[in-house]
């Protein structure tokens, strides 16, 4: 397993920051980039926002992080329920609120060897739900809500919990937001061929490309740290990737089919929480699972 501690990683995202502003810096003086890289500012001042809701959670004590995971979770929940709502034509926002909240309580409190089959069970569940069911339908809303946010929360809910691995979640954070970063910069430098139109229009090949380049350099350079194995780190730099992107456009999904671009905002240019941690969640709940199909600890 990396030997990555929460301290490490709060720093190595406090310095990635700074060499992103840097870079951006530069790209908004190239006169070839200048045109492309300056509209940039604005989201990039509001990753100083995200990037200290990511990492601050973690320094504080496991009740106050529970606190924070529990405040998201109701955000998170009632955002999704929102939409899920406008889909199905019936209101389920403070219900999807609550029921996240409780998620995230039963992930926190309960044993890995309950968690488990419980999350295996929500997501057939979900499943089933959103295929025997109209698009429109309250109980295939409720599937698809299962699907997303539900199952990977209550998985990531328990890895808070417990401290082998929960740096994990913020390197999970961690990476996604380098991916994240240099597919919409690729994407705004270099992006001609869509990826996916009808899921999410802006997203392009070639920043998908730049994106992963990135994923694999910054991956690379952490397993220079004491530590990490570096085909360890390659295994979780595809991890994050693929679910990273899974998670953006299953939460696109949701909102395509309600016909709304974001959820319920929380900050204008980012849009909701959701808009901002779908990909987080996913990575998050799928770096625990292969930990534990790898059997990895952490200190």
């Amino acid at each position: 397993m990396p030997q990555l501690t929460v301290g490490f990683l709060a720093w190595a995202v406090g310095f990635a920051f700074i060499c992103g502003a840097l870079l951006l810096a530069a790209l908004s003086v190239i006169p070839a980039t200048a045109r492309a890289a300056r509209p940039l500012w604005p989201v990039f001042a509001s990753e100083a926002v995200i990037v200290a809701g990511g990492v601050a959670p973690w320094l504080l004590s496991a009740p106050l992080l529970l606190g924070c995971l529990m405040a998201a979770g109701a955000r998170i929940g009632f955002e999704s329920g929102t939409v899920h709502g406008l889909a199905s034509g019936r209101p389920m926002a403070m219900a999807a609120a609550l029921l996240l909240v409780l998620v995230c309580l039963f992930g926190w409190f309960a044993p890995g060897s309950v968690v488990l089959p419980a999350g295996l069970a929500m997501l057939l569940l979900g499943v089933s739900l959103a295929r025997l069911d109209g698009a429109r339908s309250l109980s295939g809303s409720l599937g698809r809500f299962l699907i997303f946010p539900a199952t990977p929360f209550l998985i990531f809910a328990y890895a808070a919990s417990q401290p082998p691995l929960s740096p994990l979640l913020l390197l999970a954070f961690f990476l996604v937001e380098i991916f994240d970063s240099f597919s919409l910069l690729g994407g705004k430098l270099f992006g001609k061929t869509p990826l996916v139109p009808r899921l999410s229009p802006k997203k392009t090949w070639e920043g998908l490309a730049t994106g992963a380049f990135a994923l694999l350099a910054v991956t690379l350079a952490l397993s220079a740290w004491p530590g990490p194995h570096a085909l360890s780190m390659l295994l979780i730099a595809v991890t994050v990737m693929i679910a990273a992107l899974a998670g953006d456009l299953l939460g696109s999904a949701a909102k395509r089919r309600a016909g709304v671009k974001d959820y319920p905002p929380v900050m204008k240019v980012q849009g909701g929480l959701l808009d901002i941690v779908d990909s987080w969640i996913v990575a998050g709940a799928a770096l625990a699972g292969l930990a534990a199909v790898m059997g990895w600890t952490a200190s």
